[in-house]
């Protein structure tokens, strides 16, 4: 972690350029971090989870405004 005076020649910066620094205002000062890039390891798990959701989103995409509505409000009760 490198803190710095004055971030990007300016006041204040913060998020991220490339994915890889990200900048960002904390309690000691203005600081800017190397982000690692997270692998994407696909998992038999993982996929079979995957699978499961898009057949859910699939099912909710085929229901009629009405049906929405009736689980929407089942769901918050």
């Amino acid at each position: 972690m490198v803190k710095l005076i004055s971030p990007l020649m300016s006041e204040q910066a913060s998020g991220s350029i490339a994915d890889y620094l990200t900048f960002s205002e904390r309690k000691t000062g203005s600081q800017v971090r190397w982000q690692k890039k997270q692998k994407d390891v696909i998992t038999e798990a993982r996929t079979e989870q995957r699978t499961k959701f898009s057949l859910c989103v699939s099912w909710w995409n085929q229901l009629n405004a009405t049906e929405k509505q009736e689980w929407e409000t089942y769901g918050n009760s």
